[in-house]
This record gives C-alpha cells, structure tokens and sequence, in this order.
C-alpha cells in the first residue's frame, strides 16, 4: 500500500513538474528560442541515452546502429503528419505529438524486431556490425526515396512540447528503473553476466534480447518523431553514423548499465558541442596544442594519484584537483613557448574542435574511470546515504586502530 501511495506521489509531482517546465521554457521570449531548442534536444538525447543504455548497459548487447530506429521514427512521422494526417496534425499539434510519438515507436519497434530477431542470436563485434550495417541501409534507402525528400530532406510542421519532449524521457527512465526493480530484470542482468549460465537457469537468451532491442528501438523511434518536430525539417545527415556513436560515447561515459549515468551524459554531452558553436571563428593553432598537452599532464598526475592512493578518497581528491592545475599551469607556459613558434601561428575554425573535445573527453575518462562516471550506479537517497555511511566507518575503524 505504502509503495502504490509513493509512485502516485510520485507521477502527480513528475507531472506537475513537467506542466511547470513546459510553461517556463515555452513562456520565454522569442530571443530564447535556442535555448528552447537545446533545452528539447536535450530531452530528446537523454531518451537516446537511456534506451541504448538498456540494449547495451543492462543487457549486455553491443549495438552501434542506434541512429537507424531513431531515423525510422523521425521519417515515420515526416511521412504521415504531411500526407494522411496533414489537417490533424495542424489542427490539434500537441494531440498530434502524442500520435506521432506513438507512430513513431510502432515503426522503429518493427524495425528492431526485423533487425533483431535473426542478428541478435550473435554477440559483441559480429552484432555491432550488423547494427552498423542496418543503419547504413535505412540511410541509403531514405536518400534514394522522393517521398522521403532523398538526399535534401523533408519538411515538418513545427511543434514546440516541452512536456511531451522530456515526458517521454521521464517514460524512458521509469521503464528501464522498474524493468531493473522487478523480478524481470534479473533475466536482463544475468544475460548481461554469463550468457551461457543464464540460459542453462532457463532464461531465453533470445527472447531477453529481443525484448530489450524492441523496447530500446521503440524509444528511439518516439524521439525522432518529436525530434522532427522539434527542428521542424529532418534530413539524413541528422542520422548520420556520428550520431550513433555520439549516443554510444553518452551511455559509455555515464557508465553502462546506470540510468542516471546515461541522463547526465547525455544533457552534458549534447550542451558542450552546441556551445563550442560559439567559438571565435579562428583560434591560433598554438591554444589547442598547448591544451593538449596540458590535459596529458594532467592525466599523467592523476594516473599517479591512483596506482599510490586507494582507501584516502578525501586525499586523492585533493590530490586530482592539484593535477588539475598542474595541467592548466602546463597548458599555460607551453601556450607562452609555442607563440614563438611559426607553424603554429596559423588558425583554425573553433567550431572545427567540437568533435575533437569529444574525442579526447572520452579517452581520458577511459584511462581515469573505464566503469564510466557512475559505473553500475545509480543516484538515489540510500546510495548518497551509503557514501557517508562508509565515510563513517572508515573513519571510526581508523580510530579504533
């Protein structure tokens, strides 16, 4: 009784919540509408995110297509809210965005079933090729289709939902959560560990799989249809296979297998490339280089803090953050030396970097924490309560000693 009253809080507070974030962002004046976009391209990668953490974090698949499903759902919807539903969707948009949503996951959902039932019977490198290879087929078939707009694109009615937007996001997350929370979760998990020992406790591997890769393609597909929306045009470039491995670097920095790990990779990971638009149009080629190496420096320290320190966290913290300046002092000096530098005085384009930064945000994270940010984890009251819990026995056994 006490957990039916907690989740019935729980929805009426989630639901207040997103009507009040739909009236704020959407309330804002029209010198914000780029605000407004990013904050809906936000939500619209966290449900990204969060179904591929499903494929690949809590069952255990390697799938790198991700991009076709979303592709699929965001030309599903194109198609229909321009022919069959054109006056629908124009009179009634935000009743519009629901239907399309659910168009949406219908045909991405199809689509992953097709793809998975026959490939996923394979596993690691052999399934990340075959998702690869379906992306690239839905991407030459929309680039050759006329209904599609082929190469050039197609035009959608711009609708603006905020609460649609991140509802489906939330919808995303609660799935994956109470999926993990229940007796059903299990089967995920331990196809995820062993796969051989899961099915010989009776678990249908193939059935798990396929589960998992409709439900993730199905929130994949409902993002792009109110993604299409959202932009008000989708071209194939959208979907291109950057895109998939932009998704997959999300779930793998937030850590594989935590939902909250894959929501704040995905806010963070989507904001910084659209901020770096904003650089000077050129920047010598001195500033990245020195950067560069400020950053080894800084990984070199911190790589130090780690193979020496192990039980003094407050300590090794300390320890990161002087590794830290001691890069940016690093950074600094090499920037003073290499002015001097000709070669180095030309400039490149600061947007150019946006990728780049990406690049190296990942390889450095690989070399300091390879579980990702949260690793298996998931933020919550009883975990934040179980740090300081630790921190309180470690501190009263050193005491006692």
């Amino acid at each position: 009784m006490i957990w039916a009253r907690n989740r019935i809080i729980s929805l009426v507070i989630g639901f207040l919540g997103l009507v009040l974030f739909d009236k704020f962002i959407l309330g804002l004046s029209a010198s914000y509408d780029y605000v407004k976009i990013v904050v809906m391209m936000c939500g619209v990668f966290v449900t990204l995110a969060v179904s591929l953490n499903l494929i690949n974090g809590i069952t255990g698949q390697f799938s790198i297509g991700h991009a076709a499903f979303f592709q699929v759902g965001a030309y599903t919807c194109a198609l229909l809210s321009s022919s069959v539903f054109q006056s629908f969707s124009q009179k009634q948009p935000v009743l519009w965005l629901l239907f399309a949503a659910l168009f949406g996951a219908i045909g991405a959902a199809i689509a992953g079933f097709i793809i998975g039932l026959p490939s996923l019977r394979l596993k690691g490198d052999y399934l990340a090729v075959v998702t690869l290879g379906f992306g690239e087929i839905i991407s030459i078939i929309v680039r050759n289709q006329k209904a599609l707009g082929e190469a050039y694109g197609k035009p959608v009615d711009k609708i603006h939902s905020v609460f649609m937007v991140w509802g489906l996001a939330v919808l995303a997350i609660a799935v994956c959560r109470n999926l993990l929370k229940t007796a059903h979760g299990l089967s995920f998990l331990a196809v995820r560990e062993d796969e051989v020992a899961s099915s010989a406790m009776g678990v249908n591997v193939t059935k798990i799989k396929v589960t998992a890769f409709v439900i993730g393609s199905a929130f994949a597909g409902a993002a792009g249809a109110l993604m299409a929306h959202t932009k008000a045009f989708v071209t194939p470039q959208d979907f291109s296979m950057d895109v998939s491995f932009i998704i997959l670097t999300m779930v793998v920095l937030g850590g594989t297998g935590s939902i909250t790990g894959s929501v704040i990779a995905a806010i963070i990971f989507y904001i910084i490339p659209e901020k770096m638009r904003d650089l000077p149009p050129s920047i010598p080629m001195h500033v990245p280089v020195a950067a560069l190496f400020g950053i080894i420096a800084a990984v070199i320290g911190m790589r130090a803090v780690q193979q020496k320190i192990h039980d003094e966290k407050l300590k090794a913290a300390g320890l990161y953050v002087l590794s830290m300046i001691g890069g940016t002092i690093v950074a600094f000096m090499l920037n003073l030396l290499l002015k001097a530098v000709p070669p180095l005085q030309a400039t490149i384009i600061g947007s150019n970097l946006r990728m780049p930064v990406l690049a190296i945000t990942l390889v450095v994270l690989m070399l300091l924490r390879p579980q990702g940010i949260f690793g298996h984890h998931e933020f919550s009251l009883d975990w934040v309560k179980g740090l300081f819990k630790r921190k309180s026995v470690a501190t009263s056994g050193g005491i006692a000693q």
